[in-house]
């Protein structure tokens, strides 16, 4: 099952971006098709530039995000926001009596949608520079070194001290001496 879900969520992934392209296409061929008048060809020729960007701004924030990047697979608030958006959009060009309310569904959807993924990106950026500086404290916490000895105070170390390194004994320098002639 986690097979199917994975790729359900890269099929919605790349459709985002042929969504971009492709809706508002729609719209001109739903209104080739299905009927339209001279003014509904007016109002889809501001339309369907607007659903370009529309779309084009959400799919862009959604892939602004490093999951969403490295795994090529949306969230599953993304695959029921691109369900209801583009569903909508696919309404509208139907161009019969209920386009209107595909057209507020879409306007609410794309509304909704875009400070959800807005949020989203946020939230994971919050998330990832919070796990950023985490690794930086623990890097520059200093190692923890074990209490020193006190004779007479109990058991002696088991191991005994390490002589301190001369300069120029650090295994993880490498010195090149060259000489020439």
């Amino acid at each position: 099952m986690n097979t199917v879900s994975a790729l359900i969520r890269r099929a919605f992934y790349y459709w985002q971006f042929i969504a971009v392209f492709v809706l508002p296409a729609w719209l001109f061929v739903g209104w080739g098709l299905f009927g339209g008048s001279g003014w509904g060809f007016l109002g889809l020729l501001i339309m369907a530039p607007i659903v370009f960007i529309g779309l084009l701004v959400i799919a862009l924030i959604i892939f602004a995000r490093p999951p969403v990047r490295r795994s090529r697979a949306v969230s599953w608030k993304d695959v029921a926001l691109l369900v209801v958006l583009h569903g909508s959009i696919i309404g509208i060009g139907f161009f019969g009596d209920a386009a209107t309310w595909f057209l507020v569904l879409a306007v609410l959807a794309a509304i909704a949608g875009f400070w959800l993924t807005l949020w989203e990106l946020v939230t994971e950026g919050a998330r990832s520079m919070q796990d950023t500086m985490d690794a930086f404290e623990q890097a520059a916490r200093p190692p923890e070194q074990p209490a020193p000895y006190i004779p007479g105070a109990g058991p002696a170390p088991q191991t005994p001290p390490r002589p301190r390194p001369k300069p120029g004994d650090d295994p993880e320098v490498i010195v090149i001496h060259e000489v020439r002639d």
